[in-house]
């Protein structure tokens, strides 16, 4: 088994009083590509300037695999470092009076590692690259935003850094520009063999490029997987919530069979699977307080013309709320004695079935809900975040 390129152990951050990062460990191979995930401070900004060597951290170590030996670089200067850092600014950190064959090349040129005729040659490869050779004379104010990305891309690359370290990379492009170009950096440091830290906000930016995705909050590891794992089995509310799982509803636990596990929602019963949970312990019997996270898109609705219900986990509700959101709408239903609306996802084409005040039946599979063993008001707190 190849061995990981960066590990990094019992990582914390302390600004004072404040503790920013908290034990974090990981261990990432050669070649991956990161996303670092998570809400205003949780420390994903920290975490890329400490890797690069900005800061230095309060504990903990940072070892780097070079060329088959292991290096603490926990303390080396970040020029020591062999990785490219490209911080979370509207410019890019592009030179304003120098063109972009300059800027490409500035990083290896003040290295002093190459003749002339090397970074001549190094220079055209990596602006071609980008596909910017033919821009290589315009000055950073002639460019668009997507070109002085590229732009930083090629400099990053012309100094055959092993490690990218890229902040909140697409956040001043406009959205058709951001798809395009997160497809291009990922294509682009996938076929360069370069290991990837990618800081954003953006879910679906992270699910698009991610080979895993780490979700950081107040400073510690939320959960580490891949974009189907954390995407399909949130394993705390707060991954739940922060991947979009609109529907987080309040229940009391009623009883536990082999296969299944039967929650108390007013007057109604809902069923879900002992197998598919958000924790790997068992429904506790001893504890009431529990929290289901149902996706929108894991829940059917029909109309109805008789008001019943016809089976497990099917219910009657009331259309209050419709919203159009493209390709997907969003119906928002009323259950009687459900302590929350229902939030559910259906194609816009589908919007014609469906007015206002509607009786809906709903059906949710068994298979969509995942339940925590958690307090009631863990919900309001990320709500009133």
């Amino acid at each position: 088994m190849e061995k990981s390129h960066i590990t990094i152990s019992n990582l914390s951050k302390r600004f004072g009083k404040k503790e920013v990062l908290k034990g974090i460990d990981l261990t990432i191979e050669k070649g991956e590509y990161i996303v670092i995930l998570g809400p205003t401070g949780a420390g994903k900004t920290t975490l890329l300037k400490i890797i690069a060597g900005l800061i230095p951290p309060t504990k903990g170590h940072i070892m780097v695999d070079n060329q088959g030996t292991r290096q603490d670089i926990t303390s080396l200067p970040p020029e020591s470092r062999n990785l490219a850092y490209l911080p979370q600014t509207s410019d890019y950190s592009l030179f304003a009076y120098k063109n972009v064959w300059s800027n490409a090349i500035f990083s290896l040129k003040m290295k002093g590692e190459k003749s002339l005729p090397e970074i001549n040659t190094i220079g055209n490869e990596v602006l071609d690259l980008v596909n910017l050779r033919h821009r290589y004379n315009a000055l950073p104010h002639e460019l668009s935003g997507g070109m002085k990305q590229r732009v930083a891309l090629a400099r990053a690359i012309a100094t055959d850094a092993s490690i990218f370290l890229l902040d909140e990379p697409l956040r001043a492009l406009d959205a058709r520009l951001r798809i395009i170009l997160r497809t291009e950096i990922k294509k682009l440091v996938t076929d360069l063999d370069k290991t990837t830290f990618h800081v954003t906000h953006d879910q679906e930016e992270a699910l698009a490029v991610a080979d895993r995705i780490l979700i950081l909050n107040e400073g510690r590891i939320i959960q580490f997987g891949t974009p189907q794992e954390i995407y399909q089995r949130p394993n705390t509310i707060f991954s739940a919530y922060f991947f979009g799982v609109t529907n987080l509803i309040p229940v009391s636990l009623k009883e536990v069979q082999e296969e299944k596990v039967l929650f108390s929602i007013g007057k109604h019963t809902i069923t879900g699977l002992t197998t598919y949970r958000g924790t790997s312990e068992t429904p506790d019997v001893s504890k009431d307080e529990y929290v289901l996270a149902i996706k929108a898109d894991g829940i059917t609705v029909v109309p109805v013309t008789e008001t019943r219900e016809d089976g497990p986990n099917e219910f009657i509700g009331t259309i209050k709320d419709m919203y159009f959101l493209g390709k997907w709408s969003h119906l928002i239903i009323n259950i009687e004695t459900f302590p929350k609306q229902i939030v559910i996802a259906i194609p816009s084409t589908e919007m014609k079935d469906f007015e206002l005040e509607y009786d809906v039946t709903i059906k949710i599979d068994p298979e969509d809900i995942i339940h925590y063993n958690e307090p009631w008001d863990k919900i309001k707190n990320l709500e009133d975040a």
